[in-house]
């Protein structure tokens, strides 16, 4: 009996320390179209006033957004917004040490029409599907003027910033790298 009366004393005083240990509080919640659809996606801020600190996150697929760890206090200004919906604003939100803050949000569609955004582009010669990978070319000034110790290409191709000491470049097996010696010049290929 003595035993089993120590080990409640001691369950309840672990229950006891881990609950003294919360130092912050949460804002959870759902949000909703006028349809009383979830929506995911939507976003979620929530900005403490006094110091400016931001938290922010989106709802999930279920439509429910948790912020976590959010500093005790207040006041909190809290946004919720979604493309095409009316922006909600809770003000005065003030937030207690442990406790989960709850809004459930119904979003009303907004009559507003979005702008639209046109994007051009221009054909580069740098980026074609020729290039396939990174290219170090090393001339013949430098392989004229460079000390070789061994008067192998290993010499040169390690001036290739991605090139290790087994032959590889770029971290791929030297299996599927080229590197070529031609009259002079140094080309290293990573594929």
């Amino acid at each position: 009996m003595k035993k089993i009366l120590i080990t409640l004393i001691f369950a309840l005083l672990t229950i006891t320390a881990i609950q003294a240990q919360v130092t912050t509080s949460n804002i959870s919640g759902l949000v909703y179209d006028n349809a009383n659809q979830l929506l995911p996606g939507a976003n979620i801020t929530a900005v403490h006033s006094p110091t400016g600190t931001t938290y922010g996150g989106t709802t999930n697929f279920d439509g429910r957004f948790d912020l976590i760890n959010l500093r005790v206090g207040g006041p909190y200004r809290v946004t919720i917004s979604y493309v095409g919906f009316k922006t909600k604003v809770y003000d005065d939100v003030f937030l207690q040490l442990g406790q989960t803050y709850n809004i459930d949000v119904i979003m009303i569609e907004d009559d507003n029409q979005l702008e639209e955004v046109v994007i051009t582009t221009n054909k580069n010669a740098t980026f074609s599907s020729e290039r396939t990978g990174a290219e170090t070319s090393i001339g013949s000034r430098e392989l004229k003027s460079l000390p070789t110790i061994t008067r192998s290409a290993a010499d040169f191709y390690r001036l290739e910033p991605t090139a290790s000491s087994n032959g590889s470049f770029g971290g791929r097996n030297d299996q599927f790298n080229n590197f070529s010696l031609m009259d002079l010049f140094l080309i290293t290929h990573s594929v």
